[in-house]
Protein backbone atom coordinates (compact mmCIF):
# COMPACT_ATOMS: atom_id res chain seq x y z
CA UNK A 1 0.00 0.00 0.00
CA UNK A 2 1.17 3.75 -0.31
CA UNK A 3 0.39 6.86 0.95
CA UNK A 4 1.22 10.39 -0.40
CA UNK A 5 1.63 13.48 1.31
CA UNK A 6 1.84 17.07 -0.52
CA UNK A 7 5.52 16.39 0.12
CA UNK A 8 15.07 6.45 -3.67
CA UNK A 9 18.93 5.46 -4.25
CA UNK A 10 21.51 2.70 -4.25
CA UNK A 11 24.21 2.97 -1.24
CA UNK A 12 26.38 1.22 0.71
CA UNK A 13 26.49 2.80 4.76
CA UNK A 14 29.04 2.99 7.24
CA UNK A 15 28.50 4.78 10.28
CA UNK A 16 30.26 5.49 13.65
CA UNK A 17 29.40 6.99 16.64
CA UNK A 18 32.16 9.85 16.37
CA UNK A 19 31.01 10.61 12.40
CA UNK A 20 28.32 9.40 11.05
CA UNK A 21 29.01 8.48 6.75
CA UNK A 22 27.24 6.82 3.95
CA UNK A 23 28.44 6.22 0.68
CA UNK A 24 26.53 5.59 -2.79
CA UNK A 25 23.49 6.95 -4.75
CA UNK A 26 19.99 7.80 -5.12
CA UNK A 27 18.29 6.84 -7.94
CA UNK A 28 15.06 8.83 -8.73
CA UNK A 29 13.49 9.04 -12.14
CA UNK A 30 16.81 7.82 -13.44
CA UNK A 31 18.86 10.39 -12.16
CA UNK A 32 21.76 9.10 -9.55
CA UNK A 33 22.48 11.79 -6.69
CA UNK A 34 25.65 10.52 -4.84
CA UNK A 35 24.44 10.35 -0.93
CA UNK A 36 27.65 10.42 2.46
CA UNK A 37 25.02 11.63 4.93
CA UNK A 38 22.73 9.38 7.41
CA UNK A 39 21.03 10.00 10.74
CA UNK A 40 18.94 7.92 13.22
CA UNK A 41 16.43 9.71 16.08
CA UNK A 42 13.51 8.03 18.37
CA UNK A 43 10.24 10.47 18.55
CA UNK A 44 8.03 10.88 21.98
CA UNK A 45 6.05 7.79 20.96
CA UNK A 46 9.00 5.57 20.35
CA UNK A 47 9.49 5.08 16.76
CA UNK A 48 12.64 5.45 15.15
CA UNK A 49 13.28 7.60 12.27
CA UNK A 50 16.17 6.61 10.04
CA UNK A 51 17.52 9.18 6.78
CA UNK A 52 20.03 9.05 4.62
CA UNK A 53 20.64 12.12 2.26
CA UNK A 54 23.29 14.08 0.35
CA UNK A 55 23.14 17.29 2.15
CA UNK A 56 23.50 16.95 6.80
CA UNK A 57 20.48 16.63 8.71
CA UNK A 58 20.28 16.64 12.15
CA UNK A 59 17.65 14.22 14.67
CA UNK A 60 16.19 17.85 15.47
CA UNK A 61 15.63 18.92 11.32
CA UNK A 62 13.85 15.08 11.44
CA UNK A 63 11.53 15.37 14.35
CA UNK A 64 10.55 19.41 13.82
CA UNK A 65 9.70 18.57 9.91
CA UNK A 66 12.30 20.96 8.51
CA UNK A 67 13.33 18.18 6.02
CA UNK A 68 9.58 18.76 4.55
CA UNK A 69 9.85 22.61 4.93
CA UNK A 70 13.23 24.13 4.51
CA UNK A 71 15.53 21.50 2.75
CA UNK A 72 12.94 19.48 0.50
CA UNK A 73 11.31 21.03 -3.05
CA UNK A 74 11.55 20.78 -6.20
CA UNK A 75 13.65 24.18 -6.74
CA UNK A 76 16.18 22.59 -4.11
CA UNK A 77 19.01 20.52 -3.92
CA UNK A 78 18.26 17.74 -1.03
CA UNK A 79 17.95 14.46 -2.14
CA UNK A 80 16.96 11.63 0.40
CA UNK A 81 15.34 8.88 1.92
CA UNK A 82 13.37 8.31 5.36
CA UNK A 83 12.09 5.21 6.99
CA UNK A 84 10.36 4.87 10.17
CA UNK A 85 10.19 1.45 12.16
CA UNK A 86 7.45 0.91 15.18
CA UNK A 87 8.53 0.02 18.61
CA UNK A 88 8.46 -3.85 17.27
CA UNK A 89 11.21 -2.73 14.34
CA UNK A 90 8.61 -2.67 12.01
CA UNK A 91 8.58 -0.37 8.69
CA UNK A 92 5.38 2.10 9.13
CA UNK A 93 6.00 4.62 7.53
CA UNK A 94 8.45 6.29 4.42
CA UNK A 95 9.52 9.06 2.48
CA UNK A 96 11.08 10.00 -0.55
CA UNK A 97 12.72 13.39 -1.45
CA UNK A 98 14.41 14.89 -5.02
CA UNK A 99 14.21 17.57 -6.94
CA UNK A 100 13.49 15.51 -9.62
CA UNK A 101 10.05 14.46 -7.91
CA UNK A 102 8.77 17.75 -10.02
CA UNK A 103 5.20 16.27 -9.99
CA UNK A 104 4.71 15.76 -6.60
CA UNK A 105 6.80 19.40 -5.50
CA UNK A 106 9.76 17.55 -4.52
CA UNK A 107 8.93 14.69 -1.87
CA UNK A 108 6.39 12.06 -1.61
CA UNK A 109 4.89 9.34 1.49
CA UNK A 110 5.27 5.76 0.56
CA UNK A 111 4.69 2.73 1.94
CA UNK A 112 4.33 -0.89 1.46
CA UNK A 113 7.55 -1.83 -0.83
CA UNK A 114 10.00 -1.20 1.83
CA UNK A 115 12.36 -3.98 3.06
CA UNK A 116 14.36 -4.41 5.99
CA UNK A 117 17.28 -7.23 6.84
CA UNK A 118 18.71 -6.74 10.38
CA UNK A 119 18.46 -5.40 13.91
CA UNK A 120 16.98 -1.88 15.63
CA UNK A 121 18.06 -2.08 19.55
CA UNK A 122 17.51 0.81 22.00
CA UNK A 123 20.30 2.36 20.84
CA UNK A 124 21.16 1.94 16.76
CA UNK A 125 20.08 0.70 13.48
CA UNK A 126 21.56 -2.02 11.75
CA UNK A 127 21.14 -3.96 8.93
CA UNK A 128 19.89 -3.40 5.13
CA UNK A 129 17.14 -1.32 3.75
CA UNK A 130 15.94 -1.72 0.09
CA UNK A 131 13.63 -2.20 -2.21
CA UNK A 132 12.77 -5.65 -4.51
CA UNK A 133 12.31 -3.56 -7.44
CA UNK A 134 11.77 0.00 -8.89
CA UNK A 135 8.57 1.68 -8.43
CA UNK A 136 6.45 4.24 -10.02
CA UNK A 137 4.33 7.20 -8.33
CA UNK A 138 2.16 9.18 -10.64
CA UNK A 139 4.99 8.88 -13.28
CA UNK A 140 7.84 9.33 -10.92
CA UNK A 141 10.31 5.96 -10.73
CA UNK A 142 12.33 5.21 -7.94
CA UNK A 143 14.75 2.92 -6.00
CA UNK A 144 16.71 2.26 -3.08
CA UNK A 145 19.39 -0.04 -1.66
CA UNK A 146 21.45 0.58 1.65
CA UNK A 147 23.54 -1.20 3.72
CA UNK A 148 23.67 0.92 7.21
CA UNK A 149 25.03 0.96 11.00
CA UNK A 150 23.67 4.27 12.66
CA UNK A 151 23.83 5.31 16.05
CA UNK A 152 20.27 6.88 17.28
CA UNK A 153 20.83 10.08 18.58
CA UNK A 154 18.12 12.23 20.02
CA UNK A 155 18.08 16.32 19.99
CA UNK A 156 18.34 19.04 22.73
CA UNK A 157 15.45 19.58 24.00
CA UNK A 158 14.45 22.68 23.08
CA UNK A 159 11.37 25.23 22.88
CA UNK A 160 9.62 25.97 19.59
CA UNK A 161 10.88 29.01 17.74
CA UNK A 162 8.08 31.89 17.80
CA UNK A 163 6.33 32.36 14.17
CA UNK A 164 7.91 34.60 12.55
CA UNK A 165 5.84 37.66 11.64
CA UNK A 166 2.35 39.19 13.33
CA UNK A 167 0.14 36.55 15.00
CA UNK A 168 -2.67 35.81 13.38
CA UNK A 169 -6.72 35.80 15.35
CA UNK A 170 -7.41 32.13 16.79
CA UNK A 171 -9.00 31.37 13.62
CA UNK A 172 -6.41 31.86 11.16
CA UNK A 173 -7.85 35.22 9.74
CA UNK A 174 -8.34 35.18 5.99
CA UNK A 175 -5.73 32.92 5.37
CA UNK A 176 -7.40 30.46 7.55
CA UNK A 177 -10.46 30.96 6.05
CA UNK A 178 -8.44 30.76 2.47
CA UNK A 179 -7.48 27.34 3.37
CA UNK A 180 -10.92 26.30 4.61
CA UNK A 181 -12.33 27.14 1.82
CA UNK A 182 -9.53 25.14 -0.59
CA UNK A 183 -10.76 21.78 1.63
CA UNK A 184 -13.70 22.49 0.30
CA UNK A 185 -12.56 22.75 -2.73
CA UNK A 186 -11.16 19.31 -2.49
CA UNK A 187 -14.46 18.00 -1.27
CA UNK A 188 -16.14 19.07 -4.22
CA UNK A 189 -13.19 17.65 -7.06
CA UNK A 190 -13.36 20.21 -9.06
CA UNK A 191 -10.30 20.72 -10.81
CA UNK A 192 -9.73 24.42 -11.64
CA UNK A 193 -11.35 25.35 -8.38
CA UNK A 194 -8.49 23.32 -6.74
CA UNK A 195 -5.53 25.12 -8.94
CA UNK A 196 -7.31 28.59 -8.45
CA UNK A 197 -6.93 27.79 -4.98
CA UNK A 198 -3.43 27.20 -4.36
CA UNK A 199 -0.13 29.58 -5.11
CA UNK A 200 0.86 29.47 -8.90
CA UNK A 201 4.10 27.49 -7.49
CA UNK A 202 1.98 24.63 -6.74
CA UNK A 203 -0.07 24.91 -9.81
CA UNK A 204 2.75 25.05 -12.29
CA UNK A 205 4.31 22.02 -10.78
CA UNK A 206 1.39 19.52 -11.94
CA UNK A 207 -0.45 18.72 -15.18
CA UNK A 208 -4.55 18.42 -15.51
CA UNK A 209 -4.14 15.13 -16.31
CA UNK A 210 -1.99 14.31 -13.25
CA UNK A 211 -4.08 16.85 -11.19
CA UNK A 212 -7.51 14.90 -11.98
CA UNK A 213 -5.63 11.38 -11.52
CA UNK A 214 -4.81 12.75 -7.94
CA UNK A 215 -8.37 13.95 -6.61
CA UNK A 216 -9.28 10.96 -4.85
CA UNK A 217 -6.10 10.58 -2.94
CA UNK A 218 -6.07 14.76 -2.00
CA UNK A 219 -9.97 13.85 -0.85
CA UNK A 220 -9.13 10.99 1.20
CA UNK A 221 -5.69 12.67 2.75
CA UNK A 222 -7.56 16.10 3.59
CA UNK A 223 -7.58 17.11 7.37
CA UNK A 224 -10.87 16.19 9.04
CA UNK A 225 -12.25 18.01 11.94
CA UNK A 226 -9.70 20.76 11.14
CA UNK A 227 -8.82 22.85 14.18
CA UNK A 228 -6.12 25.97 13.83
CA UNK A 229 -4.21 26.01 16.92
CA UNK A 230 -1.85 29.60 15.79
CA UNK A 231 -0.82 31.06 13.33
CA UNK A 232 1.46 34.40 12.17
CA UNK A 233 1.48 36.66 8.84
CA UNK A 234 4.43 38.28 7.57
CA UNK A 235 3.76 40.29 4.72
CA UNK A 236 2.62 38.12 1.94
CA UNK A 237 3.46 35.07 3.88
CA UNK A 238 1.33 33.32 6.91
CA UNK A 239 2.12 30.27 8.44
CA UNK A 240 -1.14 28.09 10.14
CA UNK A 241 -0.37 25.52 12.74
CA UNK A 242 -3.39 23.08 13.07
CA UNK A 243 -4.58 19.81 13.96
CA UNK A 244 -6.57 17.09 12.18
CA UNK A 245 -8.89 14.70 14.06
CA UNK A 246 -9.91 11.00 12.19
CA UNK A 247 -10.81 8.94 15.38
CA UNK A 248 -8.43 8.52 18.04
CA UNK A 249 -5.49 9.77 15.58
CA UNK A 250 -4.48 13.51 15.89
CA UNK A 251 -2.60 14.66 13.50
CA UNK A 252 -0.05 18.07 13.71
CA UNK A 253 -0.10 20.40 10.34
CA UNK A 254 1.90 22.84 9.07
CA UNK A 255 0.49 25.28 5.80
CA UNK A 256 1.93 28.01 3.99
CA UNK A 257 -0.49 30.29 2.55
CA UNK A 258 1.00 33.02 0.15
CA UNK A 259 -0.68 36.30 -1.19
CA UNK A 260 -1.24 36.60 -4.85
CA UNK A 261 -2.74 39.42 -6.56
CA UNK A 262 -4.97 39.78 -3.36
CA UNK A 263 -5.77 36.19 -2.43
CA UNK A 264 -4.72 34.12 -0.61
CA UNK A 265 -3.36 30.91 -1.25
CA UNK A 266 -2.19 27.37 -0.07
CA UNK A 267 1.56 26.98 -1.05
CA UNK A 268 2.44 23.89 1.16
CA UNK A 269 1.04 21.63 3.64
CA UNK A 270 2.58 18.76 5.97
CA UNK A 271 0.43 16.55 8.53
CA UNK A 272 2.26 13.99 10.71
CA UNK A 273 0.92 11.76 13.64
Amino acid sequence: MKTLSFLTLSLFVSVSLAAQTSSGTLTANGKKTPLDHVVATRDKEGKVHVLLSNEPVTAKQILDHSVDFDLSGPDKTFSAVQVVFDKDGEIISGNFYSPQFKKQNGSFSATGMHKFEGKVTASSVDGKLFMDKEDDFFGSTYIYSAKLSVPITQPKEEKPEPLKGKALPADGGEPGKAYRAYLKTIAGGNAAQIRSAVSSTRSKSISDKDLKEFIPMLQAMAPKNLKITSGAIDGDKATLLATSKDGTETMNGTITMVKESGAWKVEQESWKN
